[in-house]
């Protein structure tokens, strides 16, 4: 029998996936595996980034978690059966803590799980309107483990997973920010400042710690700007390592739904400058509908595209320095039910990490 010092050393090779199965092969193996200084070690010399796909319908009837682990091109799977079945949508994710809402007897109902652990937390109920939350589930401290802030009308609520209740912040504003990210303990997010039928997009962000001391949402803009965020249909923010990423359809000239392409706009959080990271060539373009719906996400290294093309995404990849395009291909998301909008979450795998 190898001694434990080896074996720790050997499974740190493995991939996150592999060691959560592996635990449940022997004593020994289970002792080591699930030892905290283990954990910490490897959750800090693990690189894997995977993206959570799903239908526009939120969880399969099978309750299977489709991830594509872009390093080895690969997808995964992961079922979400140990979970009770009312919480059927994916709303945020962080840490490798993943929050779903749903459902139950006429009552919104979320939770916060480690898909790899099988553990879950469920949340206290937050009184608000029957539908699917815009929630940010930030990765917190020792502590701390996670806060999950949930985005209504004209409400914030935020939770501390160390607490049993949730805080409630007016925010003044008619509607809630769209495509609310996290940042070094900030939330950013797009206002719409215009009508229905012409979009004025304005960045605003809130501080996690100044919740309750003033304003809750602060606009971010400078005059050089311009209407940057205004070239873009349907636009959206994702995080990526500390910067920005406002990204959308790139608005032909005097038009207001027709597009040219997609183009992924690179925000500097410390010196405000805007610069453009990619943008979509025309051989993939073409295959996108510029009147159709579209889907955007991901983040950090990656940006995902949905079209509606059956089992087949679109990603821009800059973990090279620059962005290179490519497909993505074999979707499995497709064989759960018959879709082919995806959206996603950017999942980071942890088995440290417990709601």
């Amino acid at each position: 029998m190898l001694p434990n010092d080896l074996l720790e050393k050997i499974f740190s090779y493995l991939p996150v996936l592999y060691i959560a199965r592996i635990r449940l092969v022997c004593k020994q193996w289970s002792t080591i595996l699930s030892s905290q200084d283990f954990l910490m070690r490897y959750s800090h010399s693990s690189c894997e980034k995977w993206v959570a796909v799903f239908d526009e319908l939120g969880l399969n009837e099978q309750r299977i978690l489709v991830l594509y682990d872009a390093s080895l091109d690969k997808w995964l799977r992961i079922s979400l059966t140990f979970l009770p079945a009312e919480f059927t949508d994916a709303v945020a994710a962080a840490g490798g803590l993943l929050c779903l809402a749903g459902q139950l007897d006429g009552r919104n109902v979320m939770c916060v799980c480690n898909p790899l652990t099988k553990t879950y937390k469920v949340l206290p109920e937050l009184n608000q309107e029957l539908s699917v939350p815009v929630a940010v589930l930030v990765e917190g401290n020792g502590s701390t483990p996670f806060k999950v802030l949930v985005l209504s009308g004209d409400i914030v609520a935020l939770h501390y997973s160390t607490t049993d209740y949730w805080l409630m912040f007016n925010t003044g504003l008619p509607y809630r920010p769209r495509s609310p990210v996290s940042c070094d303990g900030v939330i950013y997010g797009l206002q719409n400042m215009g009508s229905p039928w012409q979009a004025s997009w304005r960045l605003v962000c809130s501080k996690l710690d100044q919740l309750g001391s003033g304003q809750v949402w602060s606009p971010l803009n400078r005059p050089e700007w311009g209407e940057i965020l205004d070239i873009l249909r349907q636009p959206r923010l994702l995080e990526s390592n500390g910067c920005l990423f406002l990204t959308g359809g790139l608005r032909r000239s005097g038009s207001n739904d027709s597009c040219s392409t997609f183009i992924i706009l690179k925000l500097d959080l410390k010196t405000l400058e805007w610069s453009e990271a990619a943008r979509m060539p025309m051989k993939f373009y073409i295959h996108f509908n510029p009147g159709a719906d579209f889907k955007i996400f991901g983040g950090r290294d990656r940006v995902y595209f949905s079209i509606k093309v059956p089992g087949r995404l679109v990603v821009c990849d800059f973990s090279d320095g620059e962005g290179s395009w490519r497909w993505v291909d074999n979707c499995p998301v497709f064989e759960y039910r018959q879709t082919d909008l995806y959206k996603g979450l950017l999942f980071h795998p942890r088995l440290d990490m417990c709601p």
